[in-house]
């Protein structure tokens, strides 16, 4: 079973993510939260495998986020959805402990795929995420 937190400011995306994985006989969604405090409490207390997260966590955006996460021991693989992803939000993310990243309108065809490779250790990144990844790589 992968126990996953999903940490997003909009409750109607959290409750979407939620009723999806939930289909999903081998995830476990655990806990919500609205913001990074109550985000990096309920990771503390839960052990979650996966952190579905927000690329931007109230205050501050997911990069620093993974940041915060690392520094305080938590191990979760943490994927990143984004309406709009950002290139060098994409990179300094990584660079921060992200393990995944993807554009909020794949989540549909993309999520339960996305939620298994990061909880096994793979680095992912949707289609649309790596067209604007791969802008800066060029």
């Amino acid at each position: 079973m992968i126990h996953i937190l999903i940490a997003d400011d909009f409750k109607v995306l959290r409750d979407v993510i939620r009723l999806y994985l939930e289909q999903v006989e081998d995830m476990d969604v655990i806990d919500e939260a609205p913001d990074l405090n109550d985000a990096l409490q309920s990771a503390r207390a839960l052990h979650p495998d996966v952190i579905i997260m927000n690329d931007y966590l109230p205050p501050i955006d997911s990069a620093h986020a993974a940041a915060r996460f690392r520094k305080e021991g938590i191990t979760a693989a943490i994927l990143v959805i984004s309406m709009q992803p950002e290139p060098d939000l994409i990179q300094r993310a990584f660079s921060s402990g992200v393990n995944g990243f993807m554009s909020k309108d794949e989540i549909d065809d993309l999520l339960v795929d996305a939620v298994r490779r990061v909880h096994q250790g793979e680095r992912y990144i949707s289609p649309k995420a790596g067209d604007a990844y791969g802008s800066i790589q060029e």
